[in-house]
């Protein structure tokens, strides 16, 4: 049978301590899957002390003793902790004081971003038109199949229509100037054959 630790973590330098729970073999060795808690661990690197507060045999157990010492130390609201959520076993649970402490965290975290690393960011974010990479769009598509069509597959489908059209258009156009070049000439672009040209 499967154990499942539920660990309590302490950062060595900082104090910040994270509660988690893992089925790996080496509890010690597990860094924490926690998005606040992985990032702090990215910044201050793994000095971390590991207490193993409970062995459980099943997904109810942990539930279980996840929850009281969510509750008992109050992870969700202290600073002292790097959980979002109470530890809940699979998916935790997202109260209104996780959402809010996920919030300020966030907040925290885009004001300490330089100029540049918010537009890397922003070219890298769902938004971005680089990010409607062909599988994503499939993607979107299978996830629609045989839903009533919305606003949004309908502009996914015209996005996608248009992208098609556009990229038709630039190998048209690649094809039929191959071979040549263009010159200003009376202040339009007039495409000449490059032997002609030089």
């Amino acid at each position: 049978m499967t154990l499942i630790y539920l660990y309590k973590k302490t950062h060595r330098i900082t104090g910040l301590q994270y509660l988690g729970k893992t089925i790996s073999v080496d509890p010690h060795k597990y860094r924490g899957s926690g998005r606040y808690w992985s990032n702090h661990i990215n910044k201050h690197g793994y000095e971390v002390e590991t207490e193993i507060l409970k062995e459980c045999q099943t997904e109810e157990e942990l539930k279980h003793w996840g929850l009281y010492y969510s509750k008992l130390w109050n992870i969700v609201e202290s600073k002292d902790w790097a959980n979002l959520t109470e530890e809940a076993g699979p998916g935790g649970a997202w109260s209104i004081e996780s959402k809010e402490k996920l919030s300020k965290t966030k907040k925290q975290e885009f004001s300490e971003l330089t100029t540049s690393e918010i537009t890397n960011r922003m070219i890298k974010s769902c938004h971005s038109k680089e990010s409607w990479t062909p599988q994503r769009i499939e993607n979107m598509k299978k996830g629609m199949l045989g839903k009533k069509k919305t606003r949004t597959s309908k502009l996914l489908a015209d996005f996608e229509c248009r992208r098609e059209r556009g990229i038709q258009n630039m190998i048209k156009a690649a094809d039929n100037h191959r071979g040549k070049t263009w010159k200003i000439i009376n202040g339009k672009r007039v495409w000449l054959s490059k032997e002609n040209y030089l």
